[in-house]
């Protein structure tokens, strides 16, 4: 395994040079510092992120904070995509991953604080974005790197990574018109909806609007509302938009013997086996990580958006 001495030997420079060279330490000139990169680059070096963390205090770990989630909640199969792409990629940089997931805001934020406190976790991506949320207002307070996956709340700067889920609203739709001869199609979202469900519904309008057609968007709540019911009130409709993956999951075995054509917003391995010719818009959760996790990394940036495919 190639050391900081064997490459300061080489760069004919001391050890401590050599050190802050590697870390882009200003007290070094730039020419020095490139050329002693350079040096490493070809002797393979690997820098031991471990200790140079434990030396700034702080763990090498990313907390990935999810929404509050009872206790008998199916997992959303969204969130294990994303899980993969930031796995794969905190691999690359000797990073692990630590979860935080509760059912109450108070003990999820109590979660927070003791990975901050106890684990000396200072990095962080947030699964989800909601509006004087006391988690993230915790982690801007104490000046905590983060990351947030969706868009963030209105006068809010905090850093994010996104799709554009309006235009994916707006894109599923027009699909599912065009390509299933569907001409009354409703949008389902939860009773008290994230923020991306209504970007996807305004996305939703926007496309019914562009083929002069009228809106309809259903509110419900697993496990209570029938969606049986609703559409035998509404016969004339005749295709299904959802807001979430994980809100069709719950519906899928109502829906089993209805013959209707369903836009989804993932093209995960469930969606797949739950439907089979509809149209799915494709997030890249996986490229969403990858890049949440670039974005976390880099101070200077502030925010990135993947693109979405309609398979």
């Amino acid at each position: 395994m190639v050391t900081i001495k064997d490459i300061a030997k080489r760069a004919n420079v001391s050890i401590s040079t050599t050190s802050r060279a590697l870390n882009n330490n200003p007290r070094i000139s730039q020419e020095t510092r490139e050329r002693i990169q350079q040096i490493a680059g070809e002797m393979g070096y690997q820098p031991n992120y471990t200790a140079q963390n434990l030396t700034r205090g702080e763990a090498n770990m990313v907390g990935l904070i999810f929404p509050v989630t009872e206790d008998t909640a199916p997992a959303n199969p969204f969130h294990i995509d994303l899980m993969r792409g930031i796995g794969a990629e905190l691999q690359m940089l000797s990073y692990e991953m630590v979860v935080a997931i509760a059912s109450s805001q108070k003990k999820l934020l109590e979660e927070v604080k003791s990975m901050v406190a106890q684990s000396k976790i200072h990095n962080f991506l947030i699964f989800y974005v909601s509006d004087k949320d006391p988690v993230t207002e915790y982690l801007r307070d104490n000046q905590l790197n983060f990351v947030v996956i969706g868009h963030p709340v209105e006068g809010s700067s905090d850093r994010f990574v996104d799709n554009d889920n309006i235009a994916a609203g707006k894109g599923a739709t027009t699909a599912l018109l065009n390509n299933h001869r569907v001409k009354n199609p409703v949008f389902i979202e939860n009773l008290n909806p994230w923020r991306y469900e209504i970007e996807r519904s305004k996305g939703y309008h926007e496309g019914m609007i562009a083929k002069g057609k009228n809106s309809r968007i259903w509110k419900v709540i697993p496990g209570e509302s029938s969606l049986s019911d609703l559409l035998q009130q509404a016969p004339e409709v005749d295709g299904l938009i959802f807001s979430d993956d994980l809100l069709f999951v719950q519906f899928s075995a109502e829906l089993r013997d209805k013959k209707l054509p369903i836009a989804c917003f993932n093209n995960s391995r469930l969606m797949g086996m739950l439907t089979k010719s509809d149209e799915k818009v494709d997030l890249q959760p996986r490229k969403l990580g990858k890049h949440a996790v670039d974005l976390l990394f880099a101070p200077d940036q502030h925010h990135q958006y993947v693109e979405f495919e309609i398979k």
